[in-house]
């Protein structure tokens, strides 16, 4: 295999390698999976409101959560159409029109997009995750005496853990991104 004299073009690597990964598992399966609980805690609470000692606030709690989990998805869905490989590349241009799409000259320009979109889908998917553990803890404050200690416990838990959720998400928003080590390809991955 000899080293390709193409120029080196393209953009940075993800850093850390798996995040894009990671991040469409979280935009495809956990935020759907979440978004349904937080459905299915309305409709519990909806019904059985009595059982609640502050069912209103709870309900608002939960509805901003699931907003905040579906339109995780949906950015996450806008974010990927700016992240794609070689492969990809490979798939959709034949050689001599890789060698003259402009479209292909913007890959660092789709990848900070990428970026940029990711960390909004990201941001709002640990809202919404924090919202939906705090909704929890609302709907575990106990209505009446019977039981009460053991509920409140359980909503001191759940409140803890939607503090640790905020801390992450203000973690996330203040965060710089990480500059991945410099290391641009060829277009046809170094092989000619």
């Amino acid at each position: 295999m000899e080293k390709s004299n193409e120029p080196l073009i393209g953009p940075a690597v993800p850093y850390p390698l798996g995040y894009a990964e990671a991040s469409v598992a979280t935009q495809t399966v956990a935020a759907p999976l979440l978004a349904g609980a937080s459905l299915t805690l309305l409709g519990v609470i909806v019904v059985d409101a009595g059982d609640f000692r502050w069912p209103g606030l709870t309900l608002l709690i939960v509805v901003t959560a699931s907003i905040a989990l579906i339109a995780s998805m949906q950015i996450g869905a806008d974010a990927r159409q700016y992240l794609y490989n070689q492969e990809t590349i490979n798939a959709w241009y034949t050689d001599d029109q890789q060698r003259h799409s402009r479209a292909l000259r913007r890959r660092t320009e789709h990848f900070i997009q990428w970026k940029v979109r990711n960390r909004r889908a990201v941001i709002v998917f640990n809202t919404g995750t924090m919202l939906l553990i705090l909704a929890v803890s609302t709907a575990l404050v106990p209505p009446h005496d019977d039981q009460a200690i053991w509920r409140w416990i359980a909503a001191g838990l759940a409140l803890a853990s939607a503090a640790v959720e905020a801390w992450w998400v203000y973690r996330l928003f203040h965060k710089t991104f990480e500059v991945s080590p410099e290391k641009p390809k060829s277009l046809d991955g170094g092989m000619s």
